[in-house]
């Protein structure tokens, strides 16, 4: 797709509306005056981009990259020159007049004002085209796969080493100085249940990190642009994306199952309200003939987490964090490649042609090369070292 539906359109609306006073300038032109510079907010303009865009479509022409700065576009306002610039610091809108400097700035301010209202416009032309453009991978996905992991492994280590709990034994006397009562609260207990809340709150963690590496895994094995939708693939259950990219055969089932089993007996009832599949020890059945509420799951109640009166012993907790290893090492081992982008941080492309440069390094057994050389661009970019 080379350019969005309506752009000609909204060009022409944009020329009568917001950038009515926007021109190119004259090839032949002499600058005069003083040059003024104003730094734009990027609270005031998070996306310098549709800016740019707004300028294309009523036939400016953006340049660059440069050095320190990755576009810019120079134009008049009202007959007065002006630049607009995209540089390491920030967006800068540059001035050149014979009008005073107290003048430039209002002309400046006036500038800016015009340029945010044109975004309106180009925010809906790109919405409009947003759903098949991400549909048919014309998108790149940021890569959270260290902030996820960050928040599993903080969960993890407090499951598996919790903070140490003292023992509270506290005695209760009367005005007189009588004894009434005591008390008696167990550090031991506390802190197998602070356990049991932060292994939960890490298989949690641990899921939204497998399906959002699952996701990004697909850009390096099947996606395929004419057939599948990557909004719905995002929005498939992780089983299925599981499936999708593994199979149903082999250790991906073996797998797949063991995680299944991790998730509903541990992770679902305290992320559905504390409702457990089937309502095992969850809903109490009165039953005619017994005289007696019996746990719908009844024998098999045992395997609730609500059973006993610690949810999960130190193996238990044990077992789920060995299967997730085993689950990393595994995946590392079947698509090393899409592990080794991932663990790079940077961005996955889904579009044809990053696949299509990552056949031909495949074809060259080159894909460290392929990779290294998205990582020196990554750098490039974040400095504007053009």
């Amino acid at each position: 797709m080379s350019a969005l539906t309506g752009e000609v359109e909204a060009g022409e609306r944009l020329k009568k509306t917001a950038l009515r006073d926007f021109g190119p300038v004259p090839e032949d032109e002499e600058r005069q005056g003083t040059t003024y510079k104003l730094s734009v907010s990027r609270d005031d303009v998070p996306v310098p981009t549709l800016l740019r865009y707004a300028l294309k479509l009523i036939g400016l022409q953006s340049y660059g990259p440069g050095e320190k700065v990755a576009w810019w576009v120079t134009f008049t306002f009202r007959g007065e020159w002006c630049e607009l610039a995209h540089q390491k610091f920030g967006l800068r809108l540059y001035l050149r007049t014979e009008a005073s400097e107290e003048e430039a700035h209002k002309t400046m301010a006036q500038v800016m004002k015009k340029l945010r209202s044109s975004v309106r416009t180009v925010e809906q032309l790109i919405l409009d085209a947003a759903p098949e453009l991400l549909g048919k991978g014309h998108a790149t996905v940021v890569n959270q796969h260290r902030s996820l992991r960050q928040a599993y492994e903080y969960f993890r280590e407090r499951a598996t080493d919790p903070v140490f709990i003292e023992d509270e034994h506290r005695e209760f006397k009367s005005a007189d100085g009588g004894w009434t009562g005591s008390s008696f609260k167990s550090g031991t207990i506390q802190m197998q249940m602070h356990a049991f809340h932060d292994m939960v709150a890490a298989i949690t963690a641990y899921l939204s990190m497998l399906e959002h590496d699952l996701v990004l895994t697909l850009a390096f094995s099947s996606f395929d642009s004419a057939k599948d939708n990557l909004t719905e693939i995002i929005g498939s259950r992780w089983s299925g994306k599981f499936e999708r990219l593994f199979g149903k055969q082999g250790d991906a089932a073996r797998y797949r199952q063991r995680l299944t089993d991790v998730v509903e007996r541990w992770r679902n009832p305290y992320s559905h309200g504390g409702f457990e599949k089937g309502h095992g020890a969850t809903i109490y059945l009165h039953v005619p003939g017994v005289n007696a509420a019996l746990p719908v799951g009844l024998t098999a109640v045992r395997d609730s987490p609500l059973f006993s009166f610690l949810p999960a012993s130190e193996t238990d907790i044990t077992q789920v964090f060995r299967l997730f290893d085993e689950i990393d090492s595994w995946l590392e081992s079947e698509r090393p490649e899409a592990m080794q982008w991932i663990n790079s941080g940077l961005a996955v492309r889904f579009d044809e042609d990053f696949r299509s440069e990552l056949d031909r390094a495949r074809e060259n057994d080159d894909f460290e090369s392929f990779l290294r050389y998205y990582e020196y661009q990554e750098e490039r970019a974040a400095n504007m070292d053009f």
